[in-house]
Formats: structure tokens, C-alpha cells, sequence
């Protein structure tokens, strides 16, 4: 089983095109088992460098409080006593992710087979599905390292657009298309939002002295 996970992770990796080619034939059932295997593994080393990178920088702002006189070292030696809640904040962070990503890859699926349809996909909902996850093998892979995650990120989205074109069958660009215009819908989304809370909190501001 080990073997064929390895050789199906070198495949999608370096050889993504044939990959999804040969995935056409893989059950939805085979691909979230890999897809599982994976997001274990990335929960696992994020959890110990999530951990490790969150408990340095809390002690390390205590060190710096220790430093600032005597209302910081009261501070700093009250704050001591909070390592293992850091800690243990950060792995239910972790495992949040995992569970959000268990049972979210479903739904991004879906989401994702709704613009397959939109630009001509006729090779139903199983293959967008399989694609979704197969597609997060270099991010499970590198996502977990701080800077190189962005390689992983943008390896995924890559993958995503090879394999929706072999998968559904549809030229390169209509698979560009199905992935991108998402991300811009939710990108424009964000811009929106930010300008409504901004607009709110201005206005709130210009009430406050009529409110005094």
C-alpha cells in the first residue's frame, strides 16, 4: 500500500498530466484515502513547527517584557505560567484545520464542479472531486514549512488546472478558468467586505461627537 502511495505521489508531482490521466479510473473512495494519508501527515509535522515556532515566540516576548522594567517583569512572570495553554491552543488550531479539511474538500469540490459545468465539463461530479483531491499533493507535502508553503500553494493551483483539463476533457484554458475565476470571485468578495467595514467604521468615528 506504502509503495503505491509513494509511486502515486511521485506521479502527480513530477508527471501530473499522465497522472490525472490514469486517476480517470481511480473511485472516489481510493482518491480521499490518499487524500487522507496526506492531510494526517501535514497535520502532524504543522502541529510540531506550529508549536515549536509559537512557543519560541511566546517566551521570547516574555524574555522582552522581563526587560522593561518592573510592571513587564510582573508581567512576563504571569504570562510564564500560560505556556501550556499556547501550546495546546495551537494544536486545536491544527486539528481544526484537519477537520475543516476532512470534511471541507467535499464541499470545495462541488464548489469547483459548478464552474467545470459553466465551462463545458460533461464528465460528472466524481471526477472533479478526485481532482480536487489528488491536486493537494505538493501542498500536504510542503505547506507545513514556513516560507516554502507559498511553492506548495501555488504547485496545488497548478495541479488543479492540469488536472481538471485531463479529468473533464476540457482544453487548458477552460480549465484555467474554472480555477481562477473562483479565486477572484472570493478575492473581490474580501475587497468588498473590507470596504463595507471600513465604510462602517468611518462612519462610526464621524457619530461618536455627536454622540458626546
Amino acid at each position: 500500500m506504502m509503495e503505491g502511495l509513494v509511486d502515486k505521489v511521485k506521479g502527480f508531482l513530477l508527471n501530473p498530466s499522465e497522472s490525472f490521466r490514469k486517476s480517470r479510473g481511480d473511485s472516489v473512495g481510493m482518491a480521499f484515502r490518499y487524500y487522507v494519508v496526506l492531510l494526517i501527515v501535514y497535520t502532524i509535522l504543522s502541529a510540531i513547527v506550529a508549536a515549536g515556532i509559537g512557543m519560541f515566540a511566546f517566551n521570547d516576548m516574555i524574555i522582552q517584557l522581563g526587560q522593561t522594567g518592573v510592571v513587564g517583569d510582573a508581567l512576563a512572570g504571569a504570562l510564564a505560567n500560560m505556556g501550556f495553554f499556547v501550546t495546546a491552543m495551537i494544536i486545536f488550531s491544527v486539528y481544526l484545520f484537519f477537520i475543516v479539511a476532512l470534511f471541507g474538500i467535499f464541499i470545495k469540490g462541488l464548489g469547483l464542479h459548478v464552474f467545470v459545468l459553466l465551462f463545458g465539463g460533461i464528465k460528472g461530479l466524481e471526477q472533479t472531486l478526485k481532482t480536487a483531491m489528488y491536486a493537494t499533493t505538493p501542498f500536504f507535502l510542503l505547506g507545513w514549512i514556513p516560507y516554502v508553503s507559498i511553492i506548495g500553494a501555488i504547485w496545488y493551483v497548478i495541479l488543479l488546472i492540469l488536472g481538471i483539463s485531463e479529468t473533464q476533457e476540457m482544453e487548458l484554458g477552460k480549465s484555467l478558468l474554472v480555477v481562477l475565476v473562483p479565486i477572484l470571485l472570493i478575492l473581490l468578495l474580501v475587497v468588498l467586505g473590507g470596504i463595507v467595514v471600513a465604510a462602517l467604521i468611518q462612519g462610526v468615528l464621524e457619530m461618536i461627537p455627536f454622540i458626546g
